[in-house]
């Protein structure tokens, strides 16, 4: 029987799980017995730090960077410790999956006979030191349990009325405008391209020329002569930005001024306009709650983090004094 096929070891794994999710509460609140702790971050640390964010970004980080990459390091030993100190070692499916492959590993088998004793052993022998992948199970493991929010602390309906009321703006609806252009390529033209333009717009608008008629005299345009309900998002990726931006200005019932366009410049004439309205709370209010949750979440695992950090002595190696 394989390791990965056990099922001992898949029993093991969901035991230990389903411990854990009905003990949560508690462990957030054992006490930590061991007091006040040092963590030193040495020059080789800080040197391993600078080279994994070189092989990132491809350049060295500069000293706000650098400084955020120590806080960083720090916050994850100070969860790593609490997380061997709240018994999470024991308690988590996955590190205690870990470690059992690793015993499988050092003791040269493949099948699982007693696995108390293989996690006897290997924590006997500290496998879980120097284990990254344990260490970030240990890590995240802390992080969801710090942020998991009691029934009280979830946001309130009146906090997601609230919440949309403050913000009801951002949820509203793009406006879009249906339209039709005479196109005048700068390929084409080159420096007239805009006396062109000029004097075809006072031609359209004092002939009243109606707008098939219109597009039948400007220059081929690769992407058409029509456009139907577009946002300035879609606007900006057709024409560019500052295209959009006074497209969205002209006026029903008037050629607009010539516009210009990486491509040349153009006259619109707009043929409808929709003004975007914001959805009701309703089809909305779960999405806020999710973000405030977030928000929550986030809260929650500072303030745990800062208690957490009183209780440790922080020394960066090179650092001025101590960083606490």
């Amino acid at each position: 029987m394989s390791l990965f096929r056990s099922p001992l070891l898949h029993f093991l794994a969901l035991g230990v799980l389903i411990f854990v999710a009905s003990e949560v509460r508690e462990v957030l609140r054992v006490p930590d017995a061991s007091g006040t702790r040092r963590i030193e971050i040495d020059a080789a640390r800080i040197e391993a730090l600078e080279r994994e964010f070189i092989t990132q970004m491809g350049r060295a980080p500069d000293a706000d960077e650098l400084a955020g990459l120590l806080a960083t390091e720090i916050d994850e030993e100070i969860l790593y410790r609490e997380a061997l100190s709240r018994g999470l070692l024991e308690r988590d499916g996955g590190v205690q999956t870990r470690m059992i492959q690793k015993m499988l590993f050092l003791e040269g088998k493949t099948e699982i006979e007693d696995a108390r004793s293989l996690l006897d052993r290997a924590r006997e022998l500290e496998l879980h030191r120097d284990d990254i992948v344990v260490r970030r199970i240990l890590v995240q493991k802390m992080r969801l349990l710090g942020s998991m929010l009691d029934a009280e602390e979830r946001p309130s309906a009146e906090d997601i009325a609230s919440r949309y009321a403050e913000t009801r703006e951002s949820f509203r609806e793009p406006d879009r405008i249906s339209f039709g252009h005479v196109f005048l390529s700068a390929d084409d033209r080159r420096e007239s391209t805009l006396e062109d333009a000029r004097a075809l717009a006072a031609r359209l608008e004092a002939e009243a020329i109606d707008l098939e008629s219109a597009i039948a005299i400007g220059d081929p345009f690769p992407l058409g002569s029509r456009f139907m309900r577009r946002s300035e998002r879609d606007l900006s990726r057709s024409f560019g930005a500052r295209f959009a931006a006074r497209a969205l200005t002209v006026e029903p019932g008037h050629w607009s001024a010539p516009i210009e366009s990486a491509y040349g410049q153009h006259l619109l004439w707009i043929e409808s306009r929709e003004t975007g309205e914001s959805p009701p709370l309703e089809s909305v209010a779960e999405r806020i709650r999710r973000e405030l949750e977030r928000e929550l979440e986030a809260a929650k695992l500072e303030a745990l983090l800062g208690d957490l950090q009183n209780r440790y002595e922080v020394v960066v190696e090179g650092a001025p004094k101590e960083i606490g």
